[in-house]
């Protein structure tokens, strides 16, 4: 016996994945819809086209058969090809797969189990349900294995979960319903309905200018807003303008600031709220102890409203995008600021066009995804100075085709005084010293609108503030212009692109 008991091998025990049966339970799955759904479609061919509104990825089925026969309906329908028994049998045939999948006997089970695609819809978004839970107990899994492993990277673990869950969200997104033409034509007639009885112009998140509101109608959900200009002309004072305008509207902001920290932008908030100068706050202090009542009163003003701020250097897109996801579940933010988009940092050692198209691309479909306005500030290329005016366009942006493509919105900033050139009046109202062009507009026009810049306080409004009577005196109306009027076409184009042949009449500068 103890011979015999020596010739017998301990089985090799291999060990299984976390994903495997643990304390007994099995994989979420819906087999007998699954069924359902592949003989409706081998019955009725019209399903095709109801289940590709839900998914279209074989790896939804949870049998592995099912996953072969659906790969044979899908390729039948891509040609345009008859799906039936016979045609997705020939088909596994060609594909050497007719085993994998069951063999005929099995297709002809499937058929026999329903007899109309009538439910399809219904039963496919069960099995897509069962999948995105097959899916979350998956990645929930790894993450779990790549946590208790000492060797891995706590901030690749991360980035792992963002790319699996950005996976499984696309899936979900592909498998929402749609809005029919008929219920785009009523939301449409609701909304001009809505427009005719507000007394405002404003439809979105409040820009913090009132011209800006009139021409934009706010900040609208969804849009990806890029602004650019050269540095020192005040790409970080405009948003903090905007974001102090949105909070104050009870509107929660949330700021990405790559460039400043959390100090430096509070300080600014002090300065633009106030009439100290941002010099005092930075650099001199007071004059007289007594100011500090008004700035402690001005601090306790601005410590309620809904900003929250992340100054980590160098976020990569997906920690961005983990960022604003928390922001919006936490706080509900309507509007995400990106202090500047090139300073964003990289996975790996990509080309620098490249690491700047994946920024903007995944600030446009943060803004989709949350449904928040996302404005993203950019730094312009030195070409800009080579030309006659130092005026901003389009093809200034630096790495701009990407976002260019991806922006609802590309604006510039331009003030002429910061180069000792004048203002040019003809295109701006006299009691404003800065050029806030709109260079690209989906929703709307483009054109120039006048603002004012007040350097010792790093501020934008309007327009030039006299004095602080004239401040409490201005109604909503007075302080509004008119709708911003379209520059020329030509003005959008560095001196460079104009003809010489142009007299100074034509010369849109």
């Amino acid at each position: 016996m103890n011979q015999d008991f020596k010739t017998y091998k301990a089985a090799s025990v291999q060990k299984t994945n976390v994903i495997s049966l643990q304390r007994g339970k099995l994989p979420p799955q819906a087999i007998d819809l699954e069924e359902a759904i592949l003989g409706a479609l081998m019955v009725d061919v019209r399903g095709i086209d109801e289940l590709m509104q839900v998914f279209n990825n074989s790896d939804v089925f949870y049998k592995d058969c099912n996953k072969v026969i659906f790969e044979a309906i899908k390729e039948l329908s891509e040609r345009s090809q008859p799906i039936d028994l016979l045609t997705v049998s020939s088909q596994l045939k060609k594909k050497n797969s007719l085993d994998i999948a069951g063999g005929d006997y099995y297709l002809i089970g499937l058929t026999q189990k329903i007899a109309s695609s009538a439910h399809i819809e219904h039963h496919a978004r069960i099995v897509l349900q069962m999948y995105m839970k097959r899916k979350a107990i998956e990645v929930a899994s790894s993450i779990i294995e790549l946590a208790y492993d000492p060797d891995s990277d706590v901030f690749q673990l991360f980035d792992y979960m963002d790319v699996e869950t950005s996976k499984v969200n696309e899936i979900i997104e592909k498998g929402r319903s749609e809005m029919t033409y008929a219920e785009a034509l009523n939301a449409a007639v609701d909304r001009v309905k809505m427009l005719t009885d507000s007394d405002s112009c404003l439809t979105g998140v409040d820009t913090g200018f009132k011209k800006l509101n009139k021409h934009f109608g706010g900040w609208q959900p969804t849009d990806f807003i890029v602004v650019g200009a050269r540095p020192g002309m005040g790409k970080t004072a405009f948003v903090t303008n905007t974001m102090l305008g949105a909070a104050k509207a009870g509107n929660a902001v949330g700021f990405i600031s790559l460039e400043m920290s959390t100090e430096q932008l509070a300080t600014r908030t002090i300065a633009n709220e106030s009439n100290f100068h941002l010099n005092q706050l930075t650099k001199t202090g007071f004059e007289k102890p007594e100011y500090f009542n008004g700035l402690l009163k001005k601090v306790n003003e601005l410590r309620g409203l809904p900003i929250f701020i992340d100054d980590r250097p160098s976020l990569t897109i997906g920690e961005i995008k983990r960022k604003a996801r928390l922001y919006k579940r936490k706080y509900d933010i309507k509007v995400l600021i990106v202090d500047y988009i090139q300073l964003a940092g990289s996975d790996g050692n990509e080309d620098i066009r490249i690491r700047v198209g994946k920024i903007s691309n995944g600030l446009k479909s943060i803004a989709k995804e949350l449904s928040i306005t996302v404005i993203g500030l950019a730094q312009l290329s030195r070409e800009v100075e080579k030309t006659a005016y130092k005026r901003p366009a389009l093809h200034h942006l630096k790495e701009s085709g990407d976002i260019e493509q991806d922006a609802d919105a590309v604006c510039f900033i331009y003030r002429s005084a910061y180069y000792g050139l004048e203002v040019d009046h003809e295109v701006i109202d006299d009691d404003c010293n800065t050029e806030f062009i709109v260079a690209k507009y989906r929703h709307g026009g483009v054109g120039t609108i006048g603002l004012y810049y007040d350097e010792n306080k790093t501020k934008f409004t309007d327009n030039e503030v006299v004095n602080e009577a004239s401040k409490v005196t201005d109604s909503y109306s007075n302080a509004v212009a008119d709708i911003p009027r379209a520059m020329p076409a030509d003005a959008f184009y560095s001196i460079e692109d104009v003809s010489t042949n142009n007299d100074d009449s034509k010369t849109p500068f």
